[in-house]
């Protein structure tokens, strides 16, 4: 069995390729022929044949058998040194490979800067890990014939070129200088307009969205939570170090003035004047001024409209952007925003209702400044309990004393007019009859020491009082109460009366809400007055069961009965004798006209 010849049937095995790699022969040519520029090609073949020559000399011949020399301890064992030259092999082999790598890196970095692409195929893991690509350049030179002349020439363009390079760094230095210089100034003054805005009292304060900048809150602090962070500029660095202030909040394009005009028939006849803008006026502290300006301009519209949308019931419409409200009878209100292109536009509206119209938007200025103040005091005080329903902030009052104002001047004329007319027609009709009034009376007290207390007393109820003295004793006191508000909601008219007469039963204090009820009453007053004052002067006339008539007593052979009678347009007489045709007389205020006791004394 041990004869027996053994065959393995799997095949050859392959030749390692990291052994014929290009990567691999060349370490091991450096390293064993040195550099490639030391081999050529008649070496190679002297070499080649010198290793033949030498080969054929050591073959060895059967005659020429030499016995091997025995191994003794003193010499090495052959298989150890073997092992020793084959771990300096391996040892010279990594430096090789090491240095061949090193080699191709920085070829590979050299070529990045020109093709990265295909420099980065043949680059290390390590090199891109650690070394930024394109880092490492390259130029030709190429050298020339050194000679005395040319050595002389290139001194001195290298000092040309060393004096050039010095002129430019110079230059650049003091150009450097030169802008250090004029950007320490833009600072310098930026930094004293900064503290100017400062001075004046305008909170300076960071920029929510760009933190590197400084900005100024010029808005109110009371003002709604929908405005009050409108009120924000910030502070820019101009060109020659001049500050300038951007609105964020509302902006240069979007600003505009709160403007009142007065309509009478359709047709505008007065419109109010805008506050003065001063956009072109140079200065940081007029530019927030004018920014603060434009923001109380849009928080007053924006409190109006909020509340004309409460007083729908009254009469006020929110129609087309503008609030409108009615003044009397085919006359009206509105109040709207105009932009500064319409602003500066030439107007065509006349100047009849002018004043009126600047008058109701002061009013509206200062009513929200003063409700600003009342928002301040109110914050001062202690905060109220707190409750599971958050408390809904009212709107403002703003047009309600407004119009309370001019309802109560359009009722108190009405009524003085209307007064009048009776006055006048006794007056003509030889009756003694007076009027006074005193407009809003209780708004006029002169212990008012500071703005709030007098913006205060016109907030409130107004109260006009006029008296009306007829014949007879008849004293008439008519108090004109307006207010915008419960209890009210309007014009109220509260009659007091008082008189000798033998009508005192039926007196006292009467309430009327319309000026025809009240007319009616002072007309149904001064026909009992005259009806007291013929009876007082003429015995043979008595009242007929204290009505408007009076019937002759005593022995007389007609009967006579006379009847008095006020209207809007007169005070009238009439008469009949014995059952006959009525006759009349009237008085509309003309004087020089027959006196009523003269001509009862006629009948």
């Amino acid at each position: 069995m041990d004869d027996r010849l053994l065959l393995s049937l799997t095949s050859w095995p392959d030749p390692d390729p990291h052994t014929t790699s290009l990567s691999s022969l060349i370490p091991r040519i450096q390293s064993e022929r040195g550099p490639f520029k030391n081999v050529t090609e008649d070496s190679l073949n002297e070499e080649i044949a010198a290793a033949e020559k030498l080969a054929d000399q050591d073959a060895p011949r059967d005659e020429d058998h030499v016995p091997l020399p025995a191994t003794t301890d003193d010499q090495p064992n052959p298989r150890e040194t073997l092992a020793l030259k084959k771990q300096e092999l391996i040892k010279l082999v990594e430096h090789a490979q090491f240095d061949a790598m090193s080699a191709l890196d920085f070829v590979s970095l050299l070529l990045s800067s020109v093709r990265p692409t295909h420099a980065e195929v043949s680059m290390s893991r390590h090199l891109k890990e650690n070394v930024a690509t394109g880092t490492l350049g390259s130029d030709s030179i190429r050298k020339k014939d050194s000679n005395q002349s040319e050595n002389a020439d290139s001194e001195t363009i290298s000092k040309g070129w060393r004096s050039e390079s010095l002129v430019q760094s110079a230059g650049s230095l003091l150009a450097a200088a030169s802008r250090l210089a004029q950007e320490s100034e833009r600072e310098q003054m930026y930094w004293e307009d900064v503290l100017d805005v400062k001075r004046e009292g305008w909170a300076i304060c960071r920029v929510p969205r760009e933190p590197q900048s400084l900005g100024v809150r010029f808005g109110f602090s009371e003002a709604g939570a929908d405005e009050k962070y409108r009120g924000l500029g910030v502070l820019r660095k101009g060109t020659d170090g001049t500050i300038t202030m951007q609105d964020v909040g509302h902006g240069s394009l979007n600003r505009g003035s709160v403007r009142v005009r007065v309509s009478r028939g359709g047709r505008v006849t007065g419109t109010s004047k805008p506050f003065a803008d001063d956009t072109q006026a140079s200065g940081i502290t007029s530019m927030i001024q004018n920014s603060r300006n434009y923001a109380f301009e849009h928080e007053l519209f924006l409190e109006v409209a909020r509340e004309a949308r409460t007083l729908a019931n009254l009469g006020f419409r929110n129609v087309d952007e503008a609030v409108t409200f009615e003044l009397g009878a085919n006359s009206a209100v509105i109040i709207d925003m105009i932009s500064n292109a319409e602003i500066s536009a030439p107007g065509t509206a006349s100047e009849e209702d002018d004043e009126l119209a600047q008058g109701l938007s002061t009013a509206l200025h200062l009513l929200l400044s003063h409700a600003h103040r009342q928002s301040l005091k109110r914050r001062r005080l202690p905060p109220p309990l707190l409750t599971q329903r958050p408390t809904a902030n009212p709107p403002l009052n703003l047009l309600r004393p407004i119009v309370s104002h001019l309802r109560h001047q359009a009722n108190t004329d009405e009524f003085k007019t209307s007064a009048s007319k009776l006055v006048a027609y006794a007056n003509s009709a030889g009756l003694n009859a007076r009027l006074t009034l005193e407009k809003c009376y209780n708004c006029l007290s002169k212990d008012i020491g500071n703005v709030d207390e007098a913006v205060d007393s016109l907030t409130g109820l107004l109260e006009s009082k006029s008296a009306i003295y007829f014949p007879g004793g008849w004293k008439i006191v008519v108090l004109i109460q307006t207010l915008l508000g419960s209890s009210i909601f309007g014009t109220r008219f509260s009659v007091h009366t008082a008189h000798d007469g033998s009508c005192a039963t039926l007196m006292g204090t009467n309430s009327f809400s319309s000026q025809a009820e009240v007319q009616r009453y002072l007309q149904w007053c001064l026909e009992r007055s005259a009806i007291n004052y013929i009876a007082g002067r003429i015995t043979e006339w008595e009242q007929i069961a204290m009505s408007n008539e009076m019937t002759q007593v005593g022995e007389q052979t007609q009967y006579k009965r006379l009847r008095v009678e006020v209207e809007n347009e007169h005070l009238a007489v009439r008469w009949t004798v014995g059952g006959g045709e009525d006759e009349n007389h009237r008085w509309t205020g003309e004087e020089g006209a027959l006196s009523l006791e003269a001509l009862v004394r006629s009948i």
